[in-house]
């Protein structure tokens, strides 16, 4: 392509700017621009302007207004206060021009270089940072949970030696010890005491209460029914003793689980499953070491890369769900010629139901269409896979998909392979004279004799 050199530019000059004016012409969309030390550079192509300029300006401090029509740049210079008495150095050979050129281009490398070490070195620093603050606010956090479960403790210990302390009796604080004589003779004493020294009792008041005498008869009885029951105990104490001393004495049988071999040994228990639930995630990091709007952010732009490429299954409808709704769709598709629109449809509805035959037939169609033989070639091989039984229903789909099969692998250089293809469409459907054309022509091309 030619390149236009533009030299309808006009320039002027403040005590500490050059202000350039370029015409844009044909509206262009992208336009570079170049500037530093001493050298300008404008282009769109086919047109450029190249400017060596008779001072060094700031880069930092210039700018550039594009319009439609116009280009205004706004140059700081270096030297303030100093008049240009022209805005181009004039007579520069080449060898000066190349020179000023590389010189700029060297300068613009190593200002680029610095840039992205000083943004490098911003970002480490940044991460440092972080790190502190993560750091910091991870031990705040950690000290208030270590104060708080502290004062918990604290809490629970007052309480417990409150509780201690006033709840806690002392058993026979005030009691002393006093040796007793036996238990048995006490009670013949007592019992003799009574019947030879009966109490002195003090006459009722009313009339209704028992004698004195009746009184003393119910005492004594008590006291021989005790005695009775107290020499009975000890008896069987003493005969359960020497049973045990010698030998002879045997425990209940339903407290000797032991003497029997088959219970003595409990019996397995019974083998079971334990099954544990995670909740769902899409992350394999569990959800303690992840942070939550990071994930969701990701998610968001996944499920909006995976718009632009196709169908997403949450943004459709009850209808966009239905195989069969998906197949009339990429029909839709393909008799417009929107091959790409049908095999997005053909190939969700595959995703939703693998079984269909006329899915796969049909995507086989729209690639062939695109010509990606190959991918169509195994659409037919699965088409023709699933269209079992074979029978007169299926008789003009299963030729369409073996026509179309052979057409494919004729196109991948695999005659041997596509002609019998084509035969075996032609036998199915004798009559379609769009297959005897196909099977024809492949013959001729091939060279291959009927």
């Amino acid at each position: 392509m030619p390149v236009i050199i533009i030299t309808d530019y006009t320039w002027r000059q403040t005590t500490e700017e050059i202000i350039i004016s370029v015409p844009i012409k044909g509206s262009p969309k992208n336009i570079d621009v170049f500037a530093i030390d001493n050298y300008l550079k404008i282009s769109y192509p086919p047109f450029i302007l190249e400017l060596f300029l008779w001072k060094n300006i700031v880069e930092e401090e210039s700018q550039c207004i594009l319009s439609e029509s116009l280009a205004t740049l706004t140059l700081k210079k270096c030297e303030i206060e100093e008049e240009w008495p022209s805005l181009i150095e004039d007579n520069l050979s080449k060898e000066k021009k190349h020179e000023y050129r590389s010189r700029a281009l060297e300068h613009a490398r190593l200002a680029a270089e610095k840039r992205e070490e000083d943004k490098k070195r911003k970002y480490r620093d940044l991460g440092r940072q972080a790190v502190r603050e993560q750091i910091e606010l991870d031990s705040k956090v950690l000290s208030k949970i270590n104060e708080i479960r502290d004062s918990h403790r604290r809490e629970a210990m007052d309480e417990f030696e409150n509780w201690r302390k006033n709840s806690e009796k002392k058993i026979f604080c005030d009691e002393k010890a006093v040796k007793q004589e036996n238990r048995k003779s006490y009670n013949m004493t007592i019992y003799k005491s009574h019947k030879k020294n009966p109490p002195c009792l003090e006459s009722p008041t009313d009339e209704r209460s028992p004698s004195p005498i009746k009184q003393l008869d119910k005492q004594n009885r008590i006291l021989d029914t005790s005695y009775k029951e107290r020499e009975a105990d000890s008896k069987r104490g003493k005969e359960i003793i020497d049973k045990l001393l010698t030998g002879k004495y045997r425990i209940n049988k339903k407290k000797q689980i032991f003497d029997k071999s088959d219970v003595s040994i409990p019996a397995p228990r019974e083998p079971g499953k334990i099954t544990v639930t995670f909740s769902e995630r899409v992350f394999p990091t569990p959800a303690r070491e992840s942070y939550y709007l990071e994930e969701q952010e990701w998610l968001e732009k996944q499920a909006e890369a995976r718009r632009k490429c196709g169908f997403v299954s949450e943004d459709l409808r009850v209808e966009e769900q239905d195989p069969q709704w998906l197949k009339d769709k990429g029909d839709e598709f393909f008799k417009v010629g929107n091959y790409l629109a049908a095999i997005s449809a053909y190939t969700h509805g595959i995703k939703l139901s693998d079984k269909m035959s006329s899915l796969y037939a049909n995507r086989a169609a729209a690639q062939y269409a695109l010509g990606n033989y190959q991918r169509c070639a195994e659409d037919c091989s699965k088409a023709l896979e699933l269209m079992e039984p074979k029978c007169e229903g299926n008789r003009e789909s299963r030729a369409r998909c073996h026509a179309r099969f052979g057409a494919a692998l004729c196109k991948l250089s695999a005659p041997q392979h596509g002609i019998p293809e084509l035969e075996a469409a032609l036998k199915l459907a004798p009559d379609n004279e769009t297959i005897k054309r196909d099977l024809e022509a492949a013959r001729k091309y091939f060279q291959l004799a009927n």
